[in-house]
């Protein structure tokens, strides 16, 4: 295999999995604290549609990105005060609210699509590092959006393990009555957090359009959020394995352009499925060997209502 060809190949791989990257770290933030977000693809896809929108709009892809938060913060928190404050069934409303987000992005955005972002996120300019030979390529020649997306997991995971906060969080997501008797506020945190995974969901989606396609499409987040919402539970709620599964993703994605190159002859519609297979079949993969340990690793209060007393 040619190796300038590989390097493009790992550097599209890194590029691709940012979206859900950002978004499966919001989730584990939100799931720590007890609540898991089944509408994380209608997150998504709402970032995607007000980041692009908000790009073409302003001519700023920094606008694009800040919108797209802040329409994804919005409507996490829809979410969240139907679950969190009103305790409904998490999983209803979640995809309740994913066929709400398709509609409505789909209503919205007809106009636009096809069409190309006037504004794009452009790569990062690293001097003698993005000269470099084949490393340079495959490493060094990414957004900055991608590279704050590296870092964040070892942000939070800073902020888990080595913060009074981040006990306090973990102790609202293990067990929140107790940490209520501790004085602490379980719907005020969980709504916070809701609200943080939101915007990095929505940050996300606005990724998906002004940094990877460059334009807008219906649905075009493909499946994303559940992926990224899958990851949580492949990496074990840890924050390093995100990083393992989003670029295990990334991986699967651009087997297809290596598979042509290489002529390996297997259909297009195969690669095309294969990421999400393949994730399916770490997470059962996980689960199997979760069960032979005979413990959990996700929160005990994962997906319950709080309720004081």
């Amino acid at each position: 295999m040619d190796y300038q060809f590989l390097a493009l190949t790992i550097a599209t791989a890194i590029g691709i999995s940012t979206a859900i990257l950002v978004a499966a770290t919001g989730e584990l933030l939100v799931e720590k604290v007890g609540v898991y977000n089944i509408a994380l693809e209608g997150v998504m896809l709402v970032g995607a549609l007000t980041g692009f929108i908000a790009g073409q709009t302003t001519g700023s892809w920094v606008l694009g990105l800040i919108a797209g938060g802040v329409a994804g913060c919005a409507f996490a928190m829809v979410f969240g005060l139907i679950t969190v404050v009103l305790r409904t069934d998490m999983i209803v409303v979640g995809v309740a609210l994913i066929l709400v987000a398709l509609g409505t992005t789909q209503t919205i955005g007809s106009s636009y699509v096809a069409v190309e972002a006037v504004t794009k996120i452009p790569n990062a300019d690293i001097p003698v590092l993005s000269s470099l030979p084949f490393i340079g390529t495959a490493l060094f020649q990414q957004t900055w959006v991608t590279y704050i997306a590296m870092a964040l997991p070892f942000v939070v995971a800073f902020i888990l393990f080595r913060t009074r906060h981040g006990l306090n969080m973990r102790a609202i997501g293990e067990n929140p009555n107790a940490a209520d008797t501790a004085g602490l506020s379980i719907v005020g945190w969980r709504l916070f957090y809701v609200a943080v995974g939101g915007v990095l969901a929505g940050v996300g989606g606005a990724y998906i359009t002004l940094g990877i396609v460059d334009s807008w499409a219906g649905n075009v987040t493909a499946g994303q959020g559940w992926i990224a919402f899958a990851i949580v539970f492949f990496a074990g709620w840890q924050p390093l394995w995100i990083l393992v599964g989003a670029y295990f993703f990334g991986a699967l994605s651009v087997l297809g352009d290596v598979g042509q190159v290489m002529g390996w002859g297997v259909p297009s519609e195969a690669f095309t499925v294969l990421p999400y297979v393949g994730t399916v079949a770490v997470m059962m993969l996980r689960a199997w060997k979760q069960k032979s340990k005979g413990a959990v690793s996700w929160p005990a209060a994962l997906g319950l209502p709080f309720y004081r007393g």
